[in-house]
Parts: C-alpha cells; structure tokens; sequence
C-alpha cells in the first residue's frame, strides 16, 4: 500500500513508538519514501475503498486545520480507538528508545506472524521499561495528557512534608483526600504492575460520569467526590480544575486554574474534619500557601480566567461545564444548536427504560441525531460533540452506539483523536462504583 493510503499516526512527529509492524501500518511526518515504500508490501493492510480519505493536492495536505493542540487527527474511528495501540499494552518508548527488531529482520512481505510475536513483545517490554523512566512521556503516552507545571510542583511538596518512611500520596489521608490517577505513576505504583491493555490506562480512576476531557488526579476515599483537570483540547497549555459528585450526577463545577487551590477548596468544603485534625488541616493550608510563595509559582487569577472560558462556550451540555470548539467568527462555522432543548431532550431519554424502549424512541430521537449528523457534513462539528456527551451523561447503555458513532465523526473533524480514544475505552468497559483503579491490589 502506498504511504498515502495509509492511516496517520494519531500521535504525528510526536510518536514514540519503534516497532516496525507499527511502523508499517501507519503514516508519520518525514518518512522517507523509499524507506515507507520498503514497509508497504503487506496485502494484510489494505484499506477498504469505502475507508480511503480522499486525495489531497500537495499544497493542501500539509496544511493542518485551525487547531490549537496542532495534533493529528484520525482518518478514520479506527484509529483513534480501535487499531492504534499507543498508551497501553506495552506499545510505549522512550523518546531515545530503540526497536529490538530490525526492519530487515521482518518477512518479506512485512507483515508480522506468530513465530515472532514472542520478539515483538519483548521488545515492548523494553520500551515500556525505558518509557517509565520519564514521568512526563509516560502519562503523556499512557493517559493521552500533559501534565501542567503545578501537577509536578504540587508532587514536590507533598514529598518536602513528609517524614521519613511515609509516603507522599498519604500525606492528606487523614483527611480523607486520596491521590490516584497519574499520581499513582509517580508514587512508583505502576514501575511494577503488569502491562495493561490500552483501554485500562484510559479508565484507571475514570468515573462514571467523566467525560474525555476529564481527568481525575483526587478523590474523597470511598465516595463518589473527585477532583481532577478540566482540557478543553487533549494538550490544552490552560488546565482547569473540576469537581464532581458521581453518586449525585454528571454535573460538574469549574472550581479553579491549579491543583493546589483545588486543594485548598477540598480542605474547605470536602475534608473530613475532626477536632483531632482541624488543627493539621489549618496546617497543612497555611504550608500550601507558603509553598506556592517560596517556589515563586504563578498563580493566576482563576476567578478571570473561568470567566473567560464562559465566554467560548458554544453550550452548557448535561455535565454543565460547557463545551468549547473553534468558531468561525465570521461564519460561525463550526457549532449549531440541537434541535431539542436541553430540557426536551431530558424528557425524551427519561422514557428509556432498559433495551426493550428504545425502538419506540427513534421515531423522536432519530431526527435529532440526524440533524447533527448534517450538522458535521456542513461543517458544525461541535454538534455532534454536544449530543454525544449529552446521551454519555444521560448513562443509559442503551445510548453507547449513538455515542460512538456520534463522537467519531464529532472528535475526528475537531481534531482530537486523543479525547475520542478516550471516550471510546470508557464505553468498551464503562465502570459504576468508587475504587476504579486498574492497578491490582497488594
């Protein structure tokens, strides 16, 4: 297959991985066309004709859409959620990292069989050991998130007050306050765990009710209360933070720009207070402030910048944060109301009751996801963004199909395969309850 009938690697220049079965199955920015040609002889990777992207002219292919992250989109919901394996089941190096496997060592005619599968995991394994080595590319490859500065700075303090033989992530656990998610990676807790397939990464510590743009890094221990970073693009420069009760709902609250206000706000309103520990919580609020001084970390005005982000919101959504996607200022190109209201839509999906009810729905619900689909075709991609999510809060299992088909077409035209590989893993294994990480216990 030609090296523009193949599928762009969602990760682009970014992508860290050597595997050559990797390399022959999709595009990356600075291939070499002799040595793509030397990758593309397999009959196996053939894509059907009704899955090739249309042929683009040189002077525009090069040309990304308007985008903010700047990241790849997929060509197809293949590769956002099904056929790339970055993030998880071993498929992870380090930046440096070298294959084990050389590409003159593969068949022939490129493609990979049983007898050297057994090479090609060993070699996973090595890259997924070298790739534990650098905290950043690990939960940048394994969550699909860039962790801001104030996640890394706010790990340093909790190491600078913790005594000798505890541990960092328990430093709040007399007040109930939990450390998890990406967390989790720099307490060591990952550096021995098996390797996970790519989905359980993207669902470790991810609620019910957690959207893609979501990602939890607290939690109260044994509620459904969780903290984490709000993005409205996979690689956003400007996190926020968020709060959300999951045994209450899908609504979540803006609450700050960094975790260590975030903290603050947990230590007011969600602690466990007790006269034994009201005294180490004024503490511990007063070392959170003094830390923030003496690091001379930036601190910005939250209140201003949410402000701000209500301004870019095209819709508030269910989960009433609000969804934000680039409008055409002149256009207005690139967001369009659904057909029913919020509270419309509300009563329609409150009739399902189990499998069984929604054949009697579609005649209500089938123009609305049609008009969003038309939506997509005319350019207005945050439509179909803003019902997925919607029918995702609303939580039926029932909706799970609308949901993947509305969502693939809605992130790959927004250029977010990242958010869509996401969403795709939570839907695959969508998990109720309160203790949901991946990692086994001891």
């Amino acid at each position: 297959m030609s090296e523009s009938k193949k599928e762009d690697c969602k990760y682009g220049a970014d992508c860290y991985q050597k595997n050559p079965a990797h390399k022959a199955k999709y595009n990356h920015p600075g291939d070499a066309p002799n040595e793509a040609a030397k990758r593309d002889r397999s009959p196996d990777d053939q894509v059907p004709e009704a899955n090739k992207r249309p042929k683009e002219s040189p002077s525009t292919s090069q040309e990304p859409k308007e985008n903010p992250t700047n990241i790849d989109a997929p060509s197809t919901s293949a590769q956002a959620g099904e056929g790339e394996n970055h993030g998880s089941d071993g498929n992870a190096s380090g930046a440096s990292g070298s294959a084990l496997l050389n590409e003159d060592e593969l068949p022939p005619d490129g493609s990979v069989i049983d007898p050297w599968e057994h090479r090609i995991r060993f070699s996973q394994m090595q890259e997924y050991k070298q790739l534990l080595r650098d905290p950043k590319l690990f939960i940048k490859y394994k969550f699909c998130a860039e962790m801001p500065e104030d996640f890394f700075s706010f790990w340093e303090f909790c190491k600078s007050q913790t005594k000798e033989g505890a541990k960092p992530e328990c430093l709040f656990e007399n007040v109930g306050l939990q450390l998890v998610g990406p967390f989790d990676y720099m307490a060591g807790k990952f550096h021995d765990a098996p390797l996970y397939e790519p989905g359980d990464y993207y669902r470790h510590w991810r609620f019910f009710y957690d959207p893609p743009e979501f990602q939890t890094v607290m939690v109260k221990k044994g509620t459904g209360i969780h903290y984490g970073y709000w993005r409205d693009t996979p690689f956003a420069k400007q996190c926020y933070f968020a709060r959300n009760d999951a045994s209450k709902g899908c609504q979540f609250s803006i609450i700050d720009t960094n975790i260590f206000n975030a903290v603050s706000h947990f230590l007011d309103k969600d602690a466990d207070v007790t006269p034994f520990n009201r005294t180490k919580i004024g503490a511990l609020k007063k070392s959170l402030q003094g830390w923030v001084v003496d690091q001379g970390l930036e601190v910005t005005n939250a209140a201003e910048l949410i402000k701000n982000r209500q301004k870019m919101l095209v819709c508030k959504t269910f989960h009433t944060a609000g969804l934000v996607v680039p409008v055409e200022p002149k256009t207005k190109i690139g967001y369009r109301p659904l057909m029913q209201t919020d509270a419309e839509l509300k009563k329609i999906l409150s009739k399902i009751d189990g499998p069984e009810s929604l054949p009697s729905l579609m005649n209500v619900l089938q123009p609305v996801i049609t008009a969003a689909s038309i939506a997509v075709d005319e350019g207005d991609y945050g439509t179909s963004i803003e019902l997925a999510m919607d029918f995702y809060c609303h939580g039926s299992p029932e909706l799970h199909n609308f949901i993947r088909h509305l969502s693939v077409v809605g992130y790959t035209e927004a250029r977010q395969p990242q958010f869509l590989a996401i969403l795709k893993a939570q839907l695959d294994n969508r998990r109720k309850g309160f203790d949901l990480s991946i990692l086994e216990k001891a």
